[in-house]
């Protein structure tokens, strides 16, 4: 069973449901960490300090399965084990793909782990992730923050070179190994996990599984703390904005050099504000000299940079008010699975006990999200009004953004102006 924390189980089969859910999923050990931590955030021990790195509790656990898929809770009564385990297995996901070939067709089971795996990566950072009730949607397999996306995770850049003809309009997730070959793509994300880390996932869950039903859903196989300790830096404020000020500034080199056989401020940049952000890198780099370098005042740089000033707030008004925009769309498409989740469970004490924790949950992210975008929209009416310098604040908007866990997608023509015009500024000065 993939929770593995004794203590839980002694509380839930005694009916203590509430106590239970706060338990941790793992009995306390060592946390793992993977690359994208270590290039973001630090070194295991400097995330330590930031107290970024906390136990799971199932409570949390399950409500970040279930939302992204709220149709898994169908007919289940989470007060029977066997109901509890199986939320956990490909029985609950079937719909998704053919169980009848999957025996035989392993490139289809690894393709259906990377699409698990992703989801989980992405849930992490915030975004809001569904799958398709059919499987039959030609180009795309999941939602992100409601965009389709096709997932890919191959040994060779070929069949992603083939989607993107096939389906232009459809941007693509690709394993971390084929990023050199998509460098700039404006259709083409990286993702974190790599191909070997799924084979392996695949192999380890199908091995350990009594049938194919039974193998569980990869990220919990992947381990559980890895896929959290990203969770828990994406909402940690100091971590995020040490991590955004390293892409602007491109102090992070040092780090990431050789991560992946690029340049550092791509790398990273990229997995924070998608293709753009591989200009992301050289373009905020620029910011330094303009905002940091306080050699002039803030009056005299105004003074010799008037208009060039005011092409980069309006850049950065059409930035803030696009996400702004796409903060009410996570917000509605977390109504609509909060919706979809409360008419699918079933009642019993156990079931209301976890949709009491999930509604609780849900309420916590809708404010997060409220606060975030009030937050954007005071920003934008200092640096309107003039009572904030645009240049001194782009690193914080772009903190914020971050944690916003809008998808990048939405926002590569706002950020590529934003960077052409915040150059001009720069050069002016």
């Amino acid at each position: 069973m993939s929770i593995s924390n004794k203590r839980f189980w002694d509380y839930w089969k005694r009916g203590m449901y509430e106590d239970a859910l706060r338990y941790a999923v793992e009995e306390e050990k060592d946390q793992k960490q993977n690359r994208l931590q270590t290039m973001l955030f630090g070194t295991p021990e400097q995330l330590k300090q930031t107290g970024a790195i906390t136990a799971v509790s199932v409570g949390e656990f399950i409500y970040d399965l279930i939302m992204i898929n709220p149709t898994v809770v169908k007919g289940l009564d989470f007060a029977r084990t066997e109901d509890l385990s199986s939320l956990y297995t490909l029985s609950q996901f079937s719909s998704q793909i053919d169980t009848t070939v999957l025996t035989g067709d392993m490139a289809q089971l690894q393709g259906y782990v990377a699409e698990q795996m992703i989801a989980a990566e992405l849930q992490a950072k915030g975004h809001d992730v569904e799958f398709p009730e059919e499987s039959n949607n030609p180009g795309w397999d999941i939602l992100i923050d409601g965009q389709p996306f096709q997932v890919k995770n191959l040994a060779n850049p070929n069949g992603v070179r083939e989607h993107l003809e096939t389906y232009p309009d459809i941007p693509v997730y690709v394993n971390e190994e084929l990023a050199p070959y998509f460098e700039g793509n404006p259709n083409v994300y990286v993702s974190n996990i790599s191909r070997d880390e799924v084979i392996d996932a695949t192999s380890t869950t199908i091995t350990h599984a009594d049938d194919l039903l039974d193998f569980e859903i990869p990220w919990i196989a992947a381990g559980v703390s890895s896929i959290y300790n990203i969770k828990r830096v994406w909402k940690d404020e100091v971590a995020i904005n040490q991590a955004v000020f390293n892409v602007m500034s491109d102090t992070s080199s040092r780090v990431v050099l050789g991560a992946l056989g690029q340049k550092a401020g791509t790398v990273v940049g990229a997995m924070l504000f998608g293709p753009a952000g591989a200009i992301t890198g050289a373009m905020f780099g620029a910011f330094t000299g303009a905002s940091q370098g306080g050699k002039l005042s803030t009056g005299i740089r105004r003074a010799f940079s008037k208009k060039q000033e005011k092409e980069m707030i309006e850049a950065m008004d059409d930035l803030i008010r696009k996400v702004m925009s796409q903060i009410d769309q996570k917000l509605y498409i977390k109504k609509r699975k909060i919706e979809k989740l409360r008419g699918e469970m079933v009642s019993s004490k156990a079931n209301d006990a976890v949709w009491k924790d999930i509604e609780r949950r849900y309420t916590d992210e809708v404010a997060y999200l409220t606060n975030r975008k009030e937050e954007l929209n005071t920003i934008n009416k200092s640096i309107k009004n003039g009572s904030t310098l645009v240049a001194d604040i782009l690193p914080n908007v772009m903190a914020i953004i971050t944690k916003c866990g809008v998808h990048s997608f939405h926002l590569q023509n706002e950020l590529k102006r934003l960077q052409r015009k915040t150059n001009q500024y720069v050069k002016k000065m």
